[in-house]
Parts: structure tokens; C-alpha cells; sequence
């Protein structure tokens, strides 16, 4: 069935073994380049295990030629990859699996402004400080052209790169990636027309303003990375492979402006005309494969595709550039529908198939896929809240979260292999689990897998608890194969699952141990009116049996009251959010990549916004609301929904006893990821 998926193809001399190529993700950077260089130690254990389960082609994090503060340069870095480098890929090397290198020669005006980095970049006492010490912070924003805006704080501007940085970055790319050929590495990605970084600044005329022979002409802006290609080969020999990652066209309507799928606008960008001049530019300078998708950090949503991105988003595309160039082009982008990538291979119409954050949910989704299992597979489902959850909203430009970035929401054991490997108990417990949710679930799960005796007990005739409602709009087909899989594990493991029971005691268990994993409850409100029949809450509302008047206002602008309103508004409803707060999508560890494209779709779907603003009564056909300024008006609204937030539920008052224990959302409300990790580090406890 899936027979052109499994067959090799080249690229230039090398023969990967099939069509799978793991694409590089934040995070799984072989070595990490803040300061100075160290190997990333937390992904080599994933590496090896996406070889063992048969990935033809992996493509490590991008590595930065010129670590982004200081002057330490990656091909001085002789000694990690004559060690752990060339250990790891000795490893990979022993289940046929090929590996590339990413390199990338900076960020430029993507350059990820945190906290620490703005402090430092505010700061002219700072600055003077760090200059002492070999650090030049505003070089951290080398760009093409100078005083352009930086993505994450506009404030925050570029400064011009000189020749000699130029030279500089083209004799390291070549003489890193001979370390890296000496070192068993297999070939060499440059990070280049891709997203907008760096390279991707010097080809677009938008971020291209300079008089010399880097800029101006199509050509002269794609000379930095023909040049770094030929550096490469000249190194490394003409056989050597170099892939470009590529971004086909950029999907900006200007600087932080980005286009949604179907929308008509005018690329500020790079254009598809545009893109068959470059991609055939590159091809003549050397390139051997083009690594495809879409986008920049201007529409970020594009590269990093969100759960409101159809599937496949950047295949057309691809199919696209396919037409114009003779070289393989691999195409990335929601692309883990193996019937679709492999017809599209079968078609001709791309030669190979990107996967990233499936990899990082399912390890083994090559083999499910290779012997039809495909409801084996734990599915990716596009929330970006462990692999990147660099989180942007009012006051905050990015922060990055505490667990580190290239993690999994559904999967704590990716990238944290050695502290969440599954160990056997040597005294197997009951386990009673009050509550079937995901976190129960869970619970039940990873406890089944180490030999314990787990029960759920749930007071409903189904599983899944407020995850049900949550997975159930309609672009939320993979939330609900997620939960579908969860239900198939209880299964599969022979859990016993006592439906429709409610414990109101403990004195009702049998077990050794307990756990409340039940969830929560709806935040009250006193607001006059609250109670009337035109008023839903947001989980009512979710199960759609209930009826929507044509104006709806959503009382709440966090994420479950931005994601209804932009469903009620593509439905052609007319929507108004209140939010008490600055700013709406205020929540921590959400992904700046879902964030971004549920901001543009609502703007776009125009839907009305109105910050600082409290309902203080809820009337028939209206609400009365007063916002910051004091003022105190009117607003249609024949439904209102609401979306204020939720508070843990427990049914009975929690002991202090060493045996029971809470779990999830009865602890704090959060989302799937502290959901599932909370759920699985309780079972390793127990």
C-alpha cells in the first residue's frame, strides 16, 4: 500500500533508503550555539531510535555557524565532533539511517528577543560591560540591511552585516562541514531560503537594501548562499551533499503581517515567480535537494503549522516547484498522512516526505505505518506546546519555556529519555483512578506498563472527559484520533473501566492507591443575568445541541474563547469578545505559531475585540459592558458564551494520606501537556 513511501531515492550521489525525511526542529540541535558550542546530549538518544525505526534521512536543529554571542565559530569545534559527533553518527550509521547536519548562518530580524536578551539590549551599562568581555550584544541582530524591525519587538533593530562578516560566515560554513564530513556526517543542510532567517533576509528585496553585490538584483541577493554551497563543496568535494531548506514562497503581506490559506493579497515577500528564478539559481550553484515548505516569521504559521492549518498546507507548493527544477525536492508541512505523501511520491510530484513533530510524538510511526497500524500511531496534533512553546502576547516579545523546547505535550519520554524510561515495578499495587480522562488515562497507562493493576472509575458512559468537547470543532480531526488512541491504549492493555460510577468515598475502593484525576469545573460568575437561557457555557456550547443566535458575544478571550469565536465567525456569525484583561491569548507556553494565525484568522473573520472591558449585566438581545476608560455601553448579543476559565473539581474533600493522590486539572487547570506529563511522572511515582 505504501510501497513508493519505502523506495530509495538519491540525493546528488547518496542513496537514502526511503522517502522519510525527519526535519530539523528547535531543540535537536546536535550542538547547541548560545555562548560558546556544547553537543546537545538529550537528543542523541532520540536520534538513534528514529534510525532504529527505519528514518531515511535525519536532519539534526539548525546549528549556528557563529555562536550568537561571542566569537566562537563552529568549525573550531574539532574536538565535539570528533567526539560525540562522530559517536553518534557511528550509531545511526548501524540501521542505514543517513544524517544531515543543519547549519544556519544567524537570525537577523528573527532573532528571538527573551527577556534576558532584551534587558541586556536596553541597557547601554550592560552593553559596555558584555563588550568588555568579547560579547557585542546588537551583533546577536546581524542583518542584511540595517534598522529593520525585529519580529518579536519592533524596538529591537538590525545592524548591517560588513564584508568581512560576510567572508567570514562563507569560510566557516565550508570548513564546518568538513569537520562535519570527517566526523561520519552524511551531508550538509544550510538553513537558508527558509522562514526568513538570515540567508532568507538576503534573498527578499523587503529585507535586501544594500548597494553592493549582495544585494539588489535576484542574483546578487541569492550570491550569500551560492557562495556558502560552493565553500562547501570546494571543501568537502563536488559529491558532497548539500540540501537547501526552502521556503517556496514567504506568505507576508508585510513586516509582521502574514497571509491565511485562501487569502488574496500581495506578497511582500517571495513570490512563486520569484521562487522558480532562485530555486534554479541554487540548483546551477550546486544544490542537491531542496527541502520544501512555506512561510516566514512574518506568518510563522506557515513553517510551523498550527491545529487551524489544513493538512499538507505547503504541498501544492512543493508539487509546484517540483515543475522547475531537476533536483529532489522534499516537501514538509503537516505532512504525516503516509496514503497522501505516498501517492504525491507515486505521482512524481515530490520526491520525498518531511515529518518533525510526528517524529517527536511517535517514535515508531515508520514501522505502525509499514505494517498498516495506522491507529497504533499517537498523532501529532499541531498544539506546538512542547516542541516550541515560545509564547508572545502584550508586554512579552518571546519567552521560552522552562522544560526547554523539541519536547512532545503528548510524549514525556521524547527528548527526556533517560528520566521517563517506562521501569517495572517490583510491588504491583491496585490502583484505583477516579476520573477517565487524559490525565486518568494516562495515569492508567504508564502504571499497566510498569505492572500495576489499574481501575478507572468514571461517572459518565464515556472517556475522555472535558477533551471531548475540546477536540470537537471541526479542525480538530487529530485532537480527536489522539483521544481515540488513548481509549484503543485502555483497551489494548485490558484496563477495567466501571463506567457511569461515581465515588463519593473512599470507603467504596478496594486499592492501594488512589488518584483523583477530575478535572474541573467552570469558573461562576455573579454577573446579573448569568443565568438566563441565552447564556451557554463553553462546553455546552461545544457539544453543539444547543442553538446560536446570529450575535454572539464570547465573554472570555484566553484560547478556548478566541478558538469559539473564530468558529462561530467562519459560520458567519457576527462575534464580539470581551476581554478583562490587556490583551487577549494571555497564556503562558502557547505557542507563538498558534497564537499569531488564531490572532490573523479573528482579524480577518473581523471579529470584534474589545479589550479592558467587563460585562456588568447580561439582558434578552443584549449586554451592558463597562470597559477601562469608564465608559458604559450597549452590545448586541442574542447568546452568550462563556469562556472565564475553570477551577479544579475534586467530589469530596482530598485526605492528607500518603495513598491518595491528585492528578492534572484537580490540581491546577492547565492544558494537554501538564495534563499528560503530571499523569505519566505520578505512574512512574507509584
Amino acid at each position: 500500500m505504501y510501497n513508493e513511501i519505502f523506495s530509495p531515492f538519491k540525493v546528488g550521489s547518496l542513496e537514502i533508503k526511503n522517502r522519510f525525511v525527519l526535519c530539523a526542529m528547535e531543540g535537536t540541535n546536535i550542538l547547541e550555539g548560545l555562548v560558546g558550542y556544547k553537543f546537545n546530549h538529550k537528543c542523541k538518544e532520540f536520534f538513534i531510535e528514529r534510525a532504529k525505526n527505519d528514518v531515511g534521512l535525519i536532519v539534526c536543529g539548525m546549528t549556528p555557524v557563529k555562536a550568537f554571542m561571542g566569537e566562537k565559530w563552529l568549525h573550531q569545534q574539532e574536538k565535539i565532533f570528533n567526539g560525540s559527533v562522530k559517536e553518534l553518527m557511528e550509531e545511526v550509521h548501524k540501521y542505514g539511517a543517513k544524517f544531515f547536519i543543519q547549519i544556519g548562518a544567524g537570525m537577523g530580524r528573527v532573532m528571538v528577543t527573551v527577556p534576558m536578551i532584551e534587558n541586556l539590549y536596553f541597557s547601554k551599562t550592560k552593553k559596555r560591560m558584555l563588550k568588555l568581555l568579547g560579547m557585542d550584544v546588537d551583533r546577536m541582530f546581524l542583518a542584511p540591511t540595517k534598522d529593520m524591525p525585529n519580529v518579536w519587538n519592533p524596538d529591537v533593530k538590525t545592524i548591517e552585516m560588513t564584508k568581512k562578516d560576510i567572508e567570514n560566515v562563507i569560510d566557516s560554513f565550508g570548513k564546518s562541514a568538513l569537520l562535519a564530513k570527517n566526523a561520519g556526517v552524511d551531508g550538509v543542510e544550510i538553513h537558508a531560503v527558509h522562514e526568513g532567517y538570515l540567508l532568507d533576509q538576503f534573498t527578499m528585496q523587503i529585507t535586501n537594501k544594500r548597494e553592493d553585490e549582495y544585494g539588489g538584483t535576484l542574483e546578487n541577493r541569492a550570491r550569500l548562499t551560492c557562495e556558502i554551497i560552493k565553500s562547501i563543496k570546494d571543501y568537502c568535494g563536488q559529491d558532497f551533499p548539500v540540501s537547501v531548506r526552502y521556503s517556496v514562497t514567504s506568505k507576508m503581506k508585510g513586516f509582521n503581517k502574514g497571509a491565511l490559506p485562501g487569502e488574496i493579497f500581495k506578497e511582500a515577500g517571495r513570490d512563486r515567480e520569484e521562487s522558480i528564478k532562485l530555486a534554479r539559481i541554487l540548483e546551477k550553484a550546486g544544490a542537491d535537494m531542496l527541502n520544501a515548505d512555506n512561510g516566514s516569521y512574518d506568518a510563522w504559521y506557515w513553517a510551523h503549522p498550527p491545529v487551524y492549518m489544513p493538512h499538507e498546507c505547503n504541498l501544492e507548493d512543493s508539487i509546484f516547484l517540483k515543475k522547475h527544477v531537476n533536483i529532489p525536492v522534499v516537501c514538509a508541512g503537516r505532512m504525516e498522512n503516509a496514503f497522501v505523501a505516498n501517492k504525491a511520491i507515486k505521482n512524481g510530484d515530490i520526491d520525498g516526505v518531511g515529518i518533525a513533530r510526528q517524529f517527536l510524538t511517535d517514535g515508531e510511526y515508520i514501522p505502525k505505518v509499514k505494517e498498516g497500524r495506522i491507529k497504533d500511531i499517537r498523532p501529532c496534533i499541531a498544539c506546538h506546546n512542547g516542541c516550541f512553546a515560545v509564547y508572545r502576547y502584550k508586554g512579552l516579545s518571546g519567552d521560552l519555556p522552562e522544560f526547554g523546547l523539541g519536547r512532545c505535550a503528548l510524549n514525556p519520554y521524547t527528548m527526556d529519555e533517560e528520566n521517563h524510561r517506562i521501569i517495572p515495578t517490583e510491588t504491583p499495587k491496585k490502583i484505583a483512578i477516579i476520573g477517565g480522562g487524559i490525565a486518568g488515562m494516562e495515569v492508567a497507562r504508564v502504571a499497566k506498563l510498569r505492572g500495576h493493576m489499574p481501575e478507572i472509575y468514571e461517572k459518565t458512559d464515556e472517556l475522555g472527559g472535558v477533551f471531548i468537547q475540546a477536540a470537537a470543532p471541526k479542525y480538530k480531526g487529530k485532537d480527536r484520533m489522539f483521544l481515540q488512541w488513548c481509549k484503543n491504549q485502555m483497551k489494548d492493555l485490558d484496563i477495567p473501566i466501571h463506567f457511569n460510577t461515581e465515588i463519593k468515598s473512599y470507603d467504596e475502593l478496594d486499592a492501594d492507591e488512589v488518584v483523583l484525576a477530575t478535572g474541573t469545573k467552570p469558573r461562576k460568575l455573579n454577573t446579573p443575568g448569568v443565568d438566563s437561557n441565552q447564556v451557554l457555557e463553553a462546553v455546552e456550547y461545544l457539544n453543539y445541541d444547543k442553538e446560536v443566535g446570529d450575535n454572539v458575544l464570547v465573554l472570555g478571550g484566553g484560547l478556548t474563547g478566541c478558538e469559539i469565536a473564530y468558529e462561530l465567525a467562519e459560520a458567519g456569525k457576527k462575534v464580539v469578545i470581551t476581554e478583562i484583561q490587556d490583551d487577549i491569548l494571555k497564556v503562558k507556553n502557547l505557542s507563538a505559531a498558534n497564537s499569531n494565525m488564531l490572532r490573523d484568522l479573528l482579524n480577518y473573520h473581523k471579529v470584534d475585540i474589545q479589550l479592558e472591558t467587563q460585562v456588568t449585566k447580561i439582558e434578552k438581545g443584549q449586554v451592558e459592558v463597562k470597559n477601562s476608560k469608564g465608559e458604559e455601553y450597549s452590545i448586541k448579543a442574542d447568546t452568550v458564551i462563556l469562556c472565564c476559565g475553570y477551577t479544579p473539581y475534586t467530589p469530596f474533600e482530598p485526605t492528607l494520606a500518603k495513598n491518595i493522590h491528585l492528578v492534572g486539572d484537580a490540581v491546577k487547570p492547565g492544558n494537554l501537556l501538564t495534563a499528560i506529563w503530571a499523569g505519566y511522572e505520578l505512574a512512574m511515582k507509584l
